[in-house]
């Protein structure tokens, strides 16, 4: 028999998007914080929003893929639940994986720290707003339009204001044919 290794998460087994983004990016974190390092070293704090800016689109990507849809229904919650624990599982696990990033780049350039706090903010939000289109979508994979309105989004920032409601709302409905 072939002898198998697993990489040890610092994340339960409960948001399993976390797990299997961790294990199959892990490398492109621990170069995230790399960055970090060489931009405290070389005085560049553009980098280090680089560093951070990678994580929280790694943290997006995990959130790519739909999950069987029996480990939705095997949720005895409602859908208003599930998504509440899906985005604040998600907002923790984000931030604890930004921590080094975000708290470096807070001592380093401590006249930044406003910058730093909103680009986390904001991250945070592209997070939640990936989250609830994949439900959005749900069973099937996140659409052509989902994304040029996320891609949008980047672009003009503010639309996140109606972008999240709007996916919020049909991530409802979609849920809700599942968990009922």
């Amino acid at each position: 028999p072939v002898p198998t290794y697993s990489i040890p998460t610092p994340f339960s087994k409960h948001p399993f998007e976390f797990i299997i983004g961790f294990r199959n990016t892990f490398y492109l974190i621990f170069f995230a914080y790399f960055l970090t390092i060489m931009a405290v070293t070389a005085a560049n704090f553009n980098l280090g929003i680089f560093a951070l800016l990678l994580i929280l689109l790694l943290c997006m990507s995990f959130y790519a893929e739909p999950e069987d849809m029996y480990f939705v229904w095997v949720f005895s919650q409602t859908s208003t639940k599930f998504l509440l624990i899906k985005i604040l599982t998600a907002l923790a696990f984000s931030t604890l994986l930004c921590l080094p990033v975000s708290i470096s780049l807070m001592v380093f350039y401590p006249e930044n720290m406003i910058a730093v706090a909103g680009f986390q903010i904001i991250g945070s939000l592209y997070l939640i707003a990936m989250i609830l289109s994949k439900y959005a979508a749900f069973p099937e994979k996140i659409n052509l339009p989902q994304i040029l309105l996320i891609a949008l989004s980047v672009s003009f920032p503010p639309l996140l204001i109606g972008i999240i409601p709007y996916f919020y709302s049909k991530s409802i409905t979609r849920l809700n044919e599942i968990l009922k």
